[in-house]
């Protein structure tokens, strides 16, 4: 049999939904992910500021430190005197090139870092002029040097703040499963609880089971009231299965007797006679009718034709073993089932048997004694018939032929 479209509607939507672990996890990550990113990213920023403060100001006191020992080289116009004055800049990290004019602009020296620019881009954006100073003597100016800065001294700090944040990246990560599985434990298991006792109450109508003290107060709250709904629940369960078995025993016994019925005494003669087919053995069907209870009701009123018709049930009953089977099928007409009928057992005997034990005088209400008389037809499954009609018309038949013996002439 194929599902209904929505069963697998249904179950197509269980398989996209998220579980609260994993939405937690993913929602606790992506916050502390944004804020070790956003944290890293001030601090990588600042840091490359006050960097580049710092190399300004670097550079700045180079050109000074350069504007003095360039002076006797601009003096005597001497480039091989400017390059052994301003060979300690050369040897200093984050200075590109280096340029020394005069006091008409014509260039005395000049020199560039053999290295490159690691970064052009860090260079163009942090150091886009050169650092001047002025070459002066006795008040006059004489010449002047400029100082171009690199990014070497920032690619470095650039690189070290990248594997340091990596480094933040994955110790966050690592704190987000651990946090996880603390959430787990502390939210997400007591609510699986929860869900899993609702479960089996609308599977399998499971009303015993109850949720366990939780940890968290709200939790525990939504714990005893759903425990208190149960109570109730159960209560009305047991309730309606007991209304229900009182029902089912009043749809199929007498309510006088409390003898099985006639739907029940056909139920079981059905069922009597598969068994009988299926294991080869025989059973005897005996009819019971009253021959004077109408004179019981004329003579002595209903209630004691109620306490007669009781009487005869429980004789007839205490004469039957455990496995046989007796109804009241009408009004003072009894049936009984003798399953298994052994070879040595005659149905007359099962008869008279049946007579003795009811022969006895019957009290009425009114203090008075009543004797009763009965009348016994017997069939025997599968000698009389292998049906349910035959047997009882075999049966009924033979009760009557009972009583037109005892009739009077």
């Amino acid at each position: 049999m194929t599902d209904r479209p929505t069963d697998r509607e249904g179950a197509r939507t269980a398989r996209q939904k998220t579980t609260l672990q994993k939405l937690l996890s993913r929602f606790h990550f992506g916050i502390t992910l944004f804020a070790v990113a956003l944290s890293g990213l001030t601090i990588l920023l600042a840091g490359i500021t006050t960097l580049r403060s710092y190399a300004d100001h670097n550079i700045e006191l180079a050109a000074r430190l350069g504007a003095y020992g360039a002076e006797p080289a601009l003096v005597f116009n001497d480039p091989q005197a400017a390059r052994e004055g301003l060979e300690p800049l050369m040897r200093l990290p984050g200075i590109a090139r280096l340029r020394l004019v005069d006091d008409r602009g014509r260039p005395l020296y000049q020199w560039a870092s053999p290295k490159g620019d690691p970064a052009p881009f860090l260079t163009r954006l942090f150091f886009p002029r050169p650092f001047a100073a002025t070459v002066q003597r006795n008040g006059s100016v004489i010449g002047r040097i400029e100082v171009w800065g690199d990014s070497s001294t920032l690619i470095d700090y650039v690189r070290i703040g990248a594997l340091a944040g990596l480094g933040c990246l994955l110790v966050t990560a690592l704190g987000t499963i651990i946090l996880a599985r603390r959430f787990e434990y502390e939210l997400v298991k007591p609510l699986g609880e929860i869900a899993t006792v609702a479960h089996d109450v609308r599977l399998h109508r499971r009303f015993d089971k109850r949720v366990q003290s939780l940890g968290i107060v709200e939790l525990d709250r939504l714990g005893g009231d759903i425990n208190a709904l149960l109570d109730e629940l159960q209560g009305w369960q047991g309730t309606m299965e007991s209304e229900k078995a009182v029902l089912a025993h009043r749809a199929s016994h007498d309510m006088l007797t409390a003898m099985p019925n006639r739907a029940a005494f056909d139920e079981q003669l059905r069922q009597r006679i598969q068994a009988a087919q299926a294991k080869g053995r025989r059973f005897a069907l005996l009819f019971i009718d009253a021959d004077n209870f109408k004179a019981a009701n004329d003579n002595h009123g209903h209630a004691a034709g109620d306490a007669v018709l009781v009487a005869l049930s429980e004789r007839i009953k205490d004469t039957l073993r455990n496995e046989d089977f007796a109804a009241r099928i009408g009004g003072d007409e009894f049936i009984v089932i003798i399953d298994p009928l052994d070879g040595a057992i005659d149905p007359g005997d099962l008869a008279d048997r049946i007579r003795t034990g009811v022969s006895q005088p019957i009290a009425l209400p009114g203090g008075q004694h009543y004797r009763l008389g009965i009348s016994v037809g017997a069939a025997v499954y599968p000698d009389d018939g292998t049906d349910a009609r035959t047997l009882l018309t075999a049966a009924d038949a033979a009760m009557y032929a009972d009583k037109l013996v005892k009739r009077p002439n």
